[in-house]
């Protein structure tokens, strides 16, 4: 079981199968102004050494996916949990025989890992053969056989795509969401896809949104989110006694002596077998100091933890 809050005392190295995730390619020459009318982030952002976060929105501006996305051949790669990538694929495939684009699931392609810890950075780069370019987080390194995405510091955190021989792993994947959710960043599963619009899952704090690039599927919703003051509801972390549950499950807060609903749990893990971890989507108002458990989980107390980002009021 997980004892660690990594922020506070990073390990030296972990390394972990991203089973749970999976990787679709758009490749060809319509592949930027398709996708420039398909995602929140801005393509025009993205080069050959760098990444850029986003998600991807139905007609009315529910989120299908949030993603990370990386310049690859004549095309880019969209790294997303299944599920989510699945739901992708499905709207891209719909509107892409417009397009000069082939869209296909790469994940067969890759060996995908996450990595992270002090001594990450070495062991990546005697692992590849190759000196990392930076574990500052949106940075790229690139070999013939792997592309490395510095996702963030302290710890240093990878996200690795190797072609061939499999790295090394030494962990459990519980210890990869557990960062993830200390850097509240979604992923989306059953239960969670076509729920919420993106700044409901504080995608615009993340820089996954462009306000400005122009028109994209859901981007009516999402424009008015932001310019009309109409986000009632946000992204939180939450920590402290629970059992296991799974993605969609019902977040409840206490009013006087009664419990209420209060939102919905995004990515959860267990640190240990009675302490979870939560990501969910609550009220924008809520007080800090708001006592919440799990629905059908009457011994659960939750408490509000600090994001590493600030959240876009406007």
């Amino acid at each position: 079981m997980l004892t660690t809050e990594f922020t506070k005392a990073p390990p030296e190295y972990v390394t972990v199968s991203l089973t749970d995730h999976g990787i679709a390619q758009v490749s060809g020459p319509d592949t930027d102004s398709f996708l420039q009318g398909q995602f929140t982030c801005d393509l025009k952002q993205l080069g050959q050494d760098n990444w850029i976060y986003g998600a991807h929105c139905d007609n009315k501006g529910k989120t299908l996916s949030t993603f990370w996305l990386v310049r690859y051949g004549d095309g880019v790669l969209i790294i997303a949990a299944k599920p989510a990538m699945e739901a992708t694929l499905t709207q891209l495939q719909k509107f892409g025989i417009f397009n000069k684009v082939e869209i296909r699931d790469a994940s067969a392609d890759f060996q995908l890992f996450g990595a992270f810890g002090t001594a990450a950075p070495a062991h990546l780069a005697e692992l590849l053969d190759a000196p990392l370019a930076s574990s500052d987080s949106g940075h790229i390194s690139r070999t013939d056989t792997a592309v490395v995405l510095s996702l963030g510091t302290s710890p240093d955190q990878y996200l690795c795509l190797q072609q061939g021989e499999a790295l090394p792993v030494n962990s459990d994947l519980a210890y990869w969401q557990a960062l993830e959710i200390e850097r509240g960043r979604p992923a989306l599963f059953s239960g969670t896809i076509q729920e919420f619009v993106p700044q409901m899952l504080n995608v615009q704090a993340l820089n996954g949104i462009s306000f400005t690039k122009g028109c994209y599927i859901g981007q009516e919703t999402v424009a008015r989110m932001k310019y009309l003051g109409k986000q009632k509801r946000a992204l939180f972390r939450l920590s402290g006694h629970g059992k296991p549950v799974s993605a969609g499950a019902t977040v409840e807060q206490q009013l006087g002596d009664n419990w209420r609903r209060a939102g919905t749990v995004i990515n959860a893990v267990n640190r240990t077998e009675q302490h979870l971890d939560v990501l969910a989507v609550l009220p924008s108002d809520l007080e800090s100091d708001t006592k919440l458990r799990i629905k059908d989980d009457d011994a659960s107390l939750l408490e509000i933890y600090p994001l590493p980002y600030k959240l876009d009021e406007s």
